[in-house]
């Protein structure tokens, strides 16, 4: 009889270290999916972020240009590391792209800008230029592939 009973509790300890193996097992394949699946979540983020930047910046040009020629009165639209402002407000730049710092473009008091300067933005897997139009303010996005 007790025998019988050790042969039970022999049983029961096998059991339970079964489902504890199984337990870690099914840890560690969930484990690997979440962290193989989170790489490609991440490019995707980060892609969606550039896409919306680009969006941001094209819309913040026209409203800079907007407000010059609302205001009367010259607005410079600066371009640095971090971020891209005018006299009101700025845009903030995300870490993946690359502005070209230092630059600055004037808009007179219609709106339109003096200049020529051609606007690039190094991003991961291409650059994205701005040209401007002499007077209007008007630009053409191109994009290259690197």
């Amino acid at each position: 009889m007790k025998m019988l009973e050790n042969l039970l509790l022999v049983r029961k300890f096998q059991v339970k270290a079964f489902t504890l193996l199984e337990s870690l097992v099914t840890l560690f394949v969930v484990s690997f999916l979440v962290l193989a699946l989170s790489g490609g979540v991440q490019q995707t983020f980060s892609k969606v972020q550039e896409q919306l930047f680009l969006l941001e910046f094209e819309h913040f040009y026209k409203e800079s240009q907007q407000l010059a020629a609302s205001s009367q009165t010259k607005v410079n639209l600066q371009f640095s590391k971090s971020e891209i402002s005018n006299s009101v407000s700025s845009l903030a730049v995300p870490d993946s792209v690359a502005p070209p710092a230092g630059l600055i473009i004037d808009f007179d008091r219609a709106g339109g800008n003096s200049s020529l300067k051609k606007i690039s933005f190094d991003l991961p897997d291409k650059q994205v230029h701005y040209q401007l139009f002499l007077g209007n303010g008007k630009f053409k996005k191109t994009e290259t592939v690197k």
